[in-house]
């Protein structure tokens, strides 16, 4: 039988048009088998392979193997994702080492197969693995989705429409390309759209997943739920969203459907577990790792449940923590006198970088909170405009913050945001903020003054 790393490998040969008459054939075989696990490989393709019931790809079944369904799945394979497309980074970036999580699939599964219709939400603290299990979610079953990111984007309502409705239309082949001007108005269009697709689902159902509730530009929707989600939703029709606890923000959101919330801190043994594996495969996948380990003269077990206990089971922490000691870090410290939970690292590594010296870096404090304020990624030469730092004090701090930060190459730049919302978090804190003598809105006033000041010297040029 083709192991999965095998199809993934005839996958591939399909999506670049290199496939032959062998791959083929393969592909053929493994299709007839339906296994659960092959066929979960091909849900980003929207082919859904059922048990004795044929493969449907996009709204058509196919009860035969034959050349032309061979064909329309080639197709499927090699034409791009939406999804993909767009998340694809983000996808890759927050599946990276997944572990665990079942009993949340379980839970989604159950109520898609309980309930006709309807609304589940995965909701926890920053740093549990909210976006991480709803994007192994999307990578597993191939479903419509969109990612809200409020520190690099897109987290406004009418590009959730814009990026649902696109996927829609695609996948179930309907005649609104491109989308009609209100279609990103307000959440008329989307519920004519899901209307129709409950009319071609043919018994199989529609998911779409939307993370990161919490991150919404709440301005970019008026008097209705937020990113204008349905009221009512049609049979065979389903959202999976993830949210921080109501004591953390609030979610407009009203619904006559029926609606499951899931909280991951109610599963605190199975969280312990999935934080245990994550720790022994990031100690088995790393020799730097276990040279560390050895150094310190621990046992990969006590190892294992100090960072475990330090962690209160958050996958943040374990990301930051293990990477410092895989580096070298930290080796003045016993495990034991390692920083506690999340927002405890954040404070440790702020004493640590010297952010709280006297007199205080006051550049190097600016800078930080900059970083943590703009609305999207931006390059070194922005961050020295709006601080108003030469590029040689402006670099040392993007090197020493380094794990904090996303980046990427955009217009042969490189751009810069803070990588998780906790850490704005952190900065926000009234307690640091009182430390450093600055005001939230007076970093975003120079943010804006340096934009203004650019847009009045473009002016002058006219």
């Amino acid at each position: 039988m083709t192991n999965p790393d095998e199809l993934s490998n005839i996958i591939d040969h399909i999506a670049a048009g290199e496939q032959t008459e062998a791959d083929i054939a393969i592909l053929r075989q493994v299709l007839s088998a339906g296994e659960r696990q092959i066929a979960t490989q091909f849900g980003k393709y929207n082919v859904n392979i059922g048990q004795g019931q044929g493969v449907q790809i996009g709204d058509r079944t196919y009860l035969e193997l034959n050349d032309e369904a061979m064909q329309a799945l080639i197709r499927a394979i090699q034409k791009p994702s939406t999804v993909l497309s767009q998340f694809q980074s983000l996808i890759q970036d927050k599946t990276e080492g997944f572990v665990g999580r079942e009993y949340v699939f379980d839970a989604i599964q159950a109520f898609i197969q309980e309930n006709k219709k309807g609304y589940f939400t995965i909701i926890g603290d920053p740093g549990q693995g909210k976006s991480a299990i709803l994007a192994k979610y999307v990578q597993d079953s191939g479903c419509i989705a969109h990612f809200n990111v409020q520190l690099q984007g897109p987290n406004r309502a009418d590009q959730f429409l814009e990026s649902v409705c696109k996927q829609l239309v695609a996948r179930y082949q309907l005649p609104y390309d491109p989308l009609p001007s209100n279609a990103t108005q307000d959440g008329e269009f989307l519920g004519q759209l899901l209307d129709e697709v409950a009319q071609r689902r043919n018994g199989k159902p529609v998911v779409i997943a939307v993370d990161a509730l919490d991150e919404v530009d709440s301005g970019s929707y008026r008097d209705a739920n937020i990113l204008y989600l349905p009221l009512h939703l049609p049979e065979g029709v389903y959202f999976v969203m993830t949210r921080r606890r109501v004591r953390d923000v609030e979610v407009p959101f009203t619904t006559y459907a029926p609606v499951q919330i899931i909280s991951l801190l109610d599963y605190q043994i199975d969280s312990q577990r999935d934080v245990r594996l994550y720790i022994q495969n990031r100690v088995d996948d790393s020799e730097n790792l276990r040279q560390q380990i050895d150094e310190r003269q621990e046992t990969i077990i006590a190892f294992t449940d100090n960072i475990a206990n330090k962690s209160e089971n958050n996958f943040m922490y374990l990301r930051y923590v293990l990477l410092d000691i895989e580096k070298g870090l930290y080796k003045d410290l016993t495990l034991e006198s390692f920083p506690q939970g999340l927002q405890g690292y954040y404070s440790f590594h702020w004493r640590r970088m010297g952010m709280t010296a006297n007199p205080l870096p006051d550049a190097k404090i600016k800078i930080v909170y900059i970083l943590g304020e703009v609305k999207q990624p931006v390059s070194r030469q922005q961050i020295c405009e709006f601080s108003g730092e030469d590029s040689r004090i402006v670099q040392p701090v993007l090197n020493e913050w380094e794990q904090f930060l996303h980046n990427f190459i955009k217009e042969h730049q490189k751009r810069y945001s803070v990588y998780h919302t906790s850490f704005r978090d952190f900065l926000h804190r009234k307690d640091i903020l009182e430390e450093t003598g600055l005001t939230i809105p007076g970093i975003n006033q120079l943010i804006v003054n340096s934009l203004t000041k650019g847009l009045f010297d473009n002016d002058e040029d006219i």
